[in-house]
């Protein structure tokens, strides 16, 4: 197995980024990003430096956000992988239709599952935490992701503080990202109360203003037969 390169943050854990886009499409081009995400994310092959990548569009009445996913291997990969504007380069053919963009990228503290195969729901949990209580945040979130891996139908899991510190508060935004094989596992896990990242397992007590979101992830199209 390579050894994998870059620095370690200050709890000791390898770095690793996840960078989350969250968009919508320009009006009447919804078929035409729909078809170059699924060719480009699903088909095409990993760009040098990315471990894992997906798109998805939000469970919500309006299902007018999408979100796109990118885990990348460093700090120097995540650099050369993007374009002037923060998007990933392998979204270039499409960029010009992503309209009201939101982007946020984590340093991974906690991971389980190394592949998205079998995946088709994600789930974003976000919450914040004072700075003198983040290293504590960090440590702990590897225990409490280490327990999801008990759950039936999940696939993988990452957890991190964001990469642009403190926020107007003084909160540091925290998140947790989770894969899951359908929504049947997702029910089952929270006890049918979707607003929990899971029914008894939390990333910390020191989170404050938590949110989560629901994500349909993109799949291939069925072959014709």
């Amino acid at each position: 197995m390579a050894r994998r390169v870059g620095r370690k943050l200050p709890w000791g854990q390898p770095l690793v980024i996840v960078q989350l886009l969250e968009f919508q499409v320009v009006p009447g081009h919804e078929a035409e990003v729909t078809s170059s995400l699924r060719q480009t994310v699903l088909e095409g092959p990993l760009p040098a430096g990315i471990l894992m990548r997906c798109a998805g569009k939000r469970l919500s009445q309006q299902q007018a956000e999408h979100i796109v996913a990118t885990c990348w291997r460093t700090d120097a990969a995540m650099t050369a992988g993007l374009d002037e504007h923060g998007l990933p380069h392998y979204l270039a053919p499409v960029a010009e239709l992503l309209g009201g963009r939101r982007l946020a990228a984590f340093d991974v503290s906690a991971s389980i599952g190394h592949s998205l195969a079998g995946a088709r729901i994600m789930r974003v949990h976000r919450g914040s935490v004072a700075p003198e209580s983040l290293e504590i945040w960090a440590r702990s979130s590897a225990a409490q992701v280490e327990k999801l891996s008990a759950r039936d139908g999940l696939i993988c899991a990452r957890a991190g503080a964001t990469r642009a510190g403190a926020s107007a508060d003084g909160e540091v935004p925290v998140f947790a990202i989770s894969a899951w094989r359908d929504w049947e596992a997702v029910l089952a896990a929270t006890g049918g109360h979707i607003d929990r990242l899971v029914e008894d397992t939390d990333l910390g007590e020191l989170e404050r203003a938590v949110a989560l979101d629901h994500y349909q992830l993109l799949e291939a199209e069925a072959e014709a037969g």
